[in-house]
């Protein structure tokens, strides 16, 4: 097939490249700059900053599939008065110039990478599913519950698309919560993690390339929604010991009421990171390995090993 892939250069769109090209795919990356080195694909164009004002014309003739990664990622500590704007503008207004130029130009399917913060910010019993209906709680969960729902009305019976909402993911490249976690057991220094209970689900990026793979490709992908996991949960301190490990190091987790992490929180105005922190995130992703016959190849052993590998190689 021939399949545009957005956002090819970030950290989900260089293994997805890498993924359809190993499938026999033609890949078109499509870059907001020059990348920094050669993608998986035959074509790369770099279209600058997208809007919804974006021409797609020059890129999607004789284009079978479309994969959406570009957008707004989630961002911690913004200006909450900016956010709900400069998220509908790169999260929602793209997907909507994408989505009917696609349409206008014959494109079968589009695989939109959402994200599982459309349900919501942390579970309470049960896991999260697909068939839940969307209980987003900040700007971006709201942004891509939207972007959801306006893909879904525009492509109608024109389009075949596919909704993907993975968790926080790791790998070759990662940023943010845990790239800071990979610092810190790195260079050995002490956490006050060791008194929280949670359980959250994570996935390996490398994985998630090869669920968009096959969602690009699968007809009982057609018109629905699915989420993915690497398999059984981690509670913070573990997932910290595990890191730790990978990287070669020795993990110091101490005990600390999570009471008092969460009043940290609340005096530093880190309570979204602290919730993350100590907080449930379970996922139900059987259906997606039922219908779509997926399971992750990597180990998150491995997984981790190859983050860390790539974290001591920078």
């Amino acid at each position: 097939m021939r399949i545009l892939v957005t956002g090819a250069a970030g950290f989900v769109g260089i293994p997805v490249c890498d993924a359809l090209s190993a499938s026999g795919h033609s890949v078109t990356a499509v870059t907001r700059a020059e990348p920094a080195a050669a993608l998986a694909a035959e074509r790369t164009e770099v279209l600058g900053q997208l809007s919804g004002a974006t021409d797609w014309s020059g890129v999607l003739s004789g284009v079978d599939a479309v994969v959406h990664l570009a957008g707004r990622a989630h961002v911690l500590e913004e200006d909450q008065r900016a956010a709900e704007r400069l998220y509908r503008e790169a999260n929602v207004e793209v997907l909507e110039g994408l989505a009917e130029a696609a349409v206008r130009h014959g494109v079968k399917r589009l695989v939109f990478v959402s994200s599982i913060k459309v349900n919501g910010e942390e579970t309470h019993g049960a896991p999260f599913s697909a068939d839940q209906p969307p209980a987003p709680e900040d700007a971006y969960g709201r942004s891509k519950a939207l972007a959801e729902q306006r893909l879904s009305e525009i492509a109608g019976d024109r389009m075949e698309w596919v909704i993907l909402r993975p968790p926080l993911m790791y790998g070759p490249g990662v940023r943010g919560n845990m790239a800071r976690l990979l610092a810190i057991a790195d260079r050995g220094w002490p956490v006050p993690l060791g008194s929280i209970r949670n359980a959250r689900d994570l996935l390996y990026v490398g994985s998630f390339a090869d669920l968009i793979a096959t969602a690009v490709v699968a007809p009982a992908a057609a018109n629905r929604i699915f989420l993915a996991r690497d398999g059984e949960p981690l509670s913070t301190p573990d997932l910290f010991r595990e890191i730790a490990a990978a990287l070669g190091k020795r993990a110091m987790v101490l005990p600390c009421p999570v009471a008092v992490l969460e009043v940290a929180g609340r005096i530093t105005g880190r309570q979204a990171e602290v919730r993350r922190l100590v907080g449930d995130l379970r996922i139900d992703d059987g259906e997606t390995r039922r219908a779509l016959a997926w399971t992750p190849r990597v180990s998150r052993d491995e997984a981790l090993r190859r983050t860390a590998a790539w974290y001591k190689s920078r």
